[in-house]
């Protein structure tokens, strides 16, 4: 992103504190576990138990309570919210929010296109016609024009207000660079308009936080890496870090990051986002392809899937731990769902840690590290790692 497209809206460049009252409380003395998850119902009382005893940081995903609330599904998500912290009073929740799609399941987006004007809607440019995500059963999904100012400012005041009226946290920034992929550059805004779209994302971000204050989080998604592709892109993402309290991997290990160089990558942007003393939040997979869009492995029992996510946990754990930093947090699962693996109390979760003993030893690509009570062990090219618990 250059300056150049910065001075499109007049972006002035700053770096937003992270607030001590804002961030969840950080610890070392268990793996600190991050919940990213929904559920389209209402929370039971076992579910709300059980996620505020694992996690003091959580976010509640886009869908959630839309089967109980068909009309303000929102205040589900807000209800369910409180009664998290009411279980763990330390506890940071985060409402969910997209940068581009216009996911129909809150009221704000309800029939989106039918409600605002025209070119608040990224339209094919040579039909007019809305450039659609894709269909939710009858439904369009449409996508936002983000170099309209008007709809910058709508986003802004909505989830803001949003934030405020709930009483969360902050909110999570899904999908800050999808604006960009080629499909839509070249169908919609023009080639030539990436640096532009940067510029409106980090207008939106700037706006948001302006009106949620610096006691509340904005966290986005996130960090990418193709290090291991023909195109040579070791990383994308972090030019958006001073704008947030911090951001996520989403696809570590996973998709088209499953590299041993993306994985190494994303140590490094890591590293870079905790010097700025930023949040990063690692989504970790039980393997390359096991996840939601695995049909096979979804048809499996819950039973079944439990086991095997239990089991390989072991990989993505320690891959964390190697590059794990100062408000770094392990999130663990295979899908978005309350029901994806995320609420599973794994032992892991409750052994002794204690803080890093140094930095990780690297041997070709063998790395090891210690902590006060953990030994890690990670061999990228074979895909093996350990975790050696210590007693006292």
């Amino acid at each position: 992103m250059n300056k150049k497209a910065l001075s499109v809206f007049t972006v002035i460049l700053c770096t937003c504190g992270l607030a001590s009252r804002a961030r969840p409380d950080f610890s070392w003395d268990k793996v600190p576990v991050y919940l990213h998850f929904g559920s389209n119902v209402r929370m039971t009382d076992e579910q709300v138990g059980t996620a505020a005893r694992l996690s003091n940081f959580i976010c509640l995903e886009k869908a959630h309570g839309r089967l109980t609330d068909r009309e303000h599904p929102e205040r589900v998500a807000g209800a369910d919210a409180r009664r998290i912290r009411q279980a763990n009073p330390d506890a940071k929740v985060l409402m969910y929010w997209n940068t581009l799609i216009a996911w129909p399941f809150t009221s704000y987006n309800m029939n989106f296109a039918e409600s605002h004007p025209e070119d608040w809607v990224l339209r094919d440019m040579n039909t007019g016609e809305p450039l659609l995500k894709g269909m939710l059963g009858r439904t369009p999904v449409c996508q936002y024009n983000l170099l309209n100012p008007d709809v910058r400012k709508w986003w802004a005041e909505t989830i803001g207000g949003a934030v405020n009226e709930f009483g969360f946290d902050g909110f999570f920034m899904d999908a800050i660079s999808q604006s960009k992929r080629p499909l839509w550059l070249r169908k919609g805004w023009g080639m030539e308009k990436a640096d532009e779209l940067d510029a409106a994302a980090v207008d939106m971000m700037l706006q948001a936080k302006a009106i949620i204050g610096d006691d509340c989080l904005l966290i986005y998604n996130g960090f990418r890496s193709r290090a291991g592709g023909s195109d040579g892109n070791a990383a994308a993402g972090t030019e958006f870090l001073p704008y947030a309290d911090g951001a996520l991997i989403e696809h570590f290990d996973q998709f088209a990051s499953a590299s041993k160089e993306d994985v190494l990558a994303y140590w490094e942007m890591a590293d870079e986002a905790a010097q700025a003393g930023k949040i990063v939040l690692y989504k970790g997979w039980p393997d390359h392809n096991i996840n939601w869009l695995n049909e096979e492995f979804m048809a499996s029992s819950a039973e079944d899937k439990e086991a095997m996510a239990r089991k390989m946990i072991t990989y993505p754990l320690a891959c964390y731990l190697i590059g794990a930093r100062e408000n770094s947090w392990f999130c663990y699962g295979w899908g978005y769902n309350i029901a994806d693996g995320q609420l599973i109390e794994y032992p892991e979760y409750n052994n002794r840690l204690g803080t890093p003993q140094g930095e990780a030893a690297r041997a070709g690509w063998i790395f090891r590290r210690e902590f006060e009570h953990a030994r890690v062990m990670v061999d990228l090219v074979e895909r093996k790692g350990s975790i050696q618990w210590l007693e006292d």
